[in-house]
């Protein structure tokens, strides 16, 4: 049987490795989140099962949640969407996606995994905690606890990091 991590890098952050091989071969500069930023599209999920907390307004996806914006994928085992209050007449906007469980996140340009995230919108912030990987190109970044502010593409790891960077 293969180890989880094993797993993941063959199937997930290896192919993310290839299709970002060429922006990562135009320099080895890192930025934390460039591609990871939701936008104001609409969020395809799809789970298991889905329950509705009646008095937050939070929903809670469990079992092998995907989670779809353009060509970013999330992937957990529980997803948690809480919602800021709206005012009378006004839409509610989601205020933070809370994963656990395995929790990937693949765009074309990046690929991060960690034991659990949480993304604030309203914030435009990004933590992930345990076993954190990130793979930008050829350079990878690992180590146990990860924040990025996607605004200004800053961010600092934390927990016995370990970094590769390609020079060429």
């Amino acid at each position: 049987m293969v180890p989880r991590a094993v797993f993941v890098f063959l199937t997930v952050l290896l192919p993310a490795l290839a299709l970002a091989g060429g922006a990562a071969a135009q320099g080895s500069r890192i930025q934390l989140g460039q591609s990871l930023n939701l936008s104001e599209r609409e969020l395809e999920v799809t789970a298991e099962m889905l329950e509705v907390d009646q008095t937050s307004g939070a929903s809670m996806f469990s079992g092998n949640v995907l989670v779809m914006q353009g060509e970013m994928r999330i992937t957990a085992e529980r997803l948690r969407i809480e919602y800021t209050p709206a005012a009378e007449g006004e839409r509610q906007r989601i205020d933070r996606l809370v994963a656990e469980g395995g929790v990937t996140m693949v765009t074309p340009a990046e690929a991060v995994e960690g034991a659990s995230a949480i993304y604030s919108l309203r914030e435009q912030t990004l933590e992930l905690r345990g076993d954190v990987v990130l793979v930008q190109g050829q350079n990878v970044l690992s180590g146990q606890h990860l924040q990025v502010n996607l605004r200004n593409g800053t961010g600092q790891i934390s927990g016995r990091v370990r970094t590769i960077i390609q020079l060429d």
